[in-house]
């Protein structure tokens, strides 16, 4: 089973546009739109005075995403009966509270079934024997809010309520470096990101270190932008504009610190998780930076490998399981 914490080859019509950004044409594509399943509406519609019946319709309707969630996304433990421990949350007032606040935000969601649509339809023209994920959203009380199972793609609403909602200063786990990209503009960007993580995984017979890892995250974020190239670079990211601006400016002395230090190479997991973990700045530069430095170099570098090998296409650079070769080929000297 695939859980969210976190290649065939063919002729395709990727080209670079005039920004630097992959193009895909969609119309190469035979997928239909992507239809979001409002598990979370059919959810929170249970009569609570007759939870099994209510239950077996929604199982009926759902299928196996129905013990998916009950069992892993809110945790029922099997010395529980399922439907003690739904009317119990279905009681909780403040879930009650923030879910009637999702639906508010979340009433109508074309907007982001055609960006979904768009994005799949992206993927399917550059790998098209990859199944495409049926799409749910569900509200998990603060748990899981990305959750990736065989063919099922499914995102928590309540993480996506605005970066000023009222009622994420009293959540635990949600410290205020997060809320700027708790909103309705990243939830598409979230859920490509991290479902991509599954298609696209690390090597487990490789050993961990830095630039493996940077290297891993740049080509998914290759990626992820050219299925989404709506979304701007620093919104893809999950940075505000100063702090893209930062990075920018920064970069050569950032690739420069890693190089002094010899941190590229490290195994050290603390080194790495400095680089790649969300934080409120990256713990080796000043306050002023963002976290996450190393998948924002990662993706330079992949970029600037993808600018200097113009006969790799998008699926061969998903291929490349070598690191170090994708740096040697890049060019990647930041001034």
């Amino acid at each position: 089973m695939k859980h969210i914490v976190y290649l065939f080859l063919i002729t395709f019509c990727a080209f670079s546009c005039g920004d630097g950004r992959p193009s895909i044409d969609i119309s190469q594509s035979k997928l239909g739109d992507a239809k979001i399943e409002r598990f979370d509406v059919d959810f929170y519609n249970i009569d609570t005075n007759h939870v099994n019946i209510s239950l077996d319709k929604i199982k009926a309707k759902h299928g196996k995403f129905t013990d998916l969630y009950l069992h892993r996304i809110i945790g029922i433990q099997p010395q529980y009966e399922d439907s003690t421990v739904v009317k119990e949350f279905l009681r909780h007032p403040a879930y009650r509270d923030i879910y009637n606040d999702c639906e508010k935000e979340f009433e109508e969601m074309a907007d982001i079934e055609e960006q979904f649509t768009n994005a799949f339809k992206r993927f399917n023209v550059l790998f098209p024997q990859i199944n495409i994920p049926k799409v749910y959203t569900h509200f998990s009380g603060f748990g899981e809010y990305i959750v990736v199972d065989e063919d099922v793609l499914s995102i928590s609403l309540e993480y996506y309520l605005g970066s000023d909602y009222k009622n994420y200063k009293y959540i635990d786990g949600i410290y205020e470096y997060l809320t700027p990209n708790l909103r309705r503009e990243k939830l598409v960007p979230d859920a490509i990101f991290w479902w991509l993580t599954t298609n696209f995984t690390y090597p487990e017979t490789e050993q961990q270190e830095l630039l493996r890892n940077i290297i891993y995250y740049g080509k998914i974020m290759y990626l992820t932008e050219a299925l989404l190239p709506e979304v701007s670079e620093p919104d893809l990211m999950g940075y505000s504009k100063d702090q893209w601006e930062w990075c920018e400016a920064n970069e050569a002395q950032m690739w420069n610190y890693m190089l002094t230090n010899k941190q590229l190479f490290s195994t050290e997991a603390l080194v790495i998780a400095k680089y790649i973990n969300p934080a409120p700045f990256t713990a080796y530069f000043p306050e002023e930076s963002p976290g996450r430095t190393g998948i924002w170099m990662g993706w330079q570098i992949v970029k600037s490998f993808m600018k200097n090998n113009n006969d790799v296409n998008i699926q061969e650079l998903m291929d490349i399981q070598n690191a170090q070769k994708i740096l040697e080929a890049s060019g990647y000297h930041p001034k």
